[in-house]
């Protein structure tokens, strides 16, 4: 019988593995499981686990059979959701439906800091993490938000407690550079959105600034169903060449196109 405190922390370490994409769990000719990255099992003992673990994995549904012989299993939903309970801060089940990650993130006064973001609140970040973005989109979007949140652009809906009130010639010199920073960002953002050119900017303002969903961009401009997507990616092409940065045509040419075998 295994003891719950010892079925979980082995949970909360194989399940780990298995968040990546095409990753299982395979039974091996000794009766273990070991984790294979698609068709390459992990040559290191961490990527084993008893069969006893394996099956109080899937007691819980933490897991779900692939139908492959030798048998194999897939991180199931519950299994995600169970992992991120597991590893979240503060509320659990709120972590759950969130897609929580630390990144660099600029204040008003433009110095970055760390911070516990929760990126699905972005529509950017989930069309990212969808894989209906690439690399290069989703950066452009985020310098743009960036330069957006710098430049103060965004409408207050209070009073601004956080600003600090300075006196003498420091005070003033603090106060000129950051008046400085936001000018500057607000040139970047102003020369960004005539770069994308009007129409495109508008949406691009809405998803990328805003954080207005594809959906309910469509209905505010009055557009069919799942067009603001075409028109997304076209917009955010143009940002990325206007910030210089590369396009994986390529890979997105994977998406695009299709061959017969």
């Amino acid at each position: 019988m295994i003891a719950e405190h010892d079925l979980c922390r082995e949970a909360r370490r194989v399940l780990r593995k298995l968040l990546a994409e095409g990753t299982a769990l395979v039974r091996t000719e000794n009766g273990k499981y070991l984790v294979h990255r698609g068709a390459k099992p992990e040559r290191s003992h961490h990527g084993l686990c008893a069969a006893q673990y394996v099956a109080g994995f899937r007691t819980r549904d933490w897991i779900k059979p692939r139908g492959t012989d030798p048998e194999s299993f897939s991180l199931s939903e519950a299994g995600a959701a169970w992992l991120k309970r597991c590893e979240a801060d503060g509320d659990p089940y709120a972590a759950q439906h969130q897609m929580r990650r630390r990144q660099m993130i600029a204040g008003p006064d433009g110095v970055e800091r760390w911070a516990t973001v929760n990126q699905a609140e972005s529509p950017l970040a989930r069309l990212h993490a969808l894989k209906l973005i690439d690399a290069a989109q989703f950066a452009a979007g985020e310098r743009l938000r960036r330069d957006y949140t710098i430049a103060q652009l965004a409408p207050r809906l209070g009073v601004d407690l956080s600003a600090q009130t300075s006196f003498g010639r420091r005070g003033e010199k603090r106060e000129h550079l950051l008046a400085d920073t936001v000018l500057a960002a607000k040139q970047r953002f102003s020369a960004a959105m005539k770069a994308v050119g009007p129409g495109l900017n508008d949406l691009l303002h809405d998803v990328c600034c805003a954080l207005i969903g594809l959906e309910s961009a469509e209905a505010q401009f009055g557009w069919p169903s799942r067009s603001a997507k075409v028109v997304l990616g076209i917009a955010l092409d143009r940002l990325a060449l206007h910030y210089g940065l590369v396009i994986t045509a390529p890979a997105r040419g994977r998406i695009r196109s299709w061959t017969m075998e």
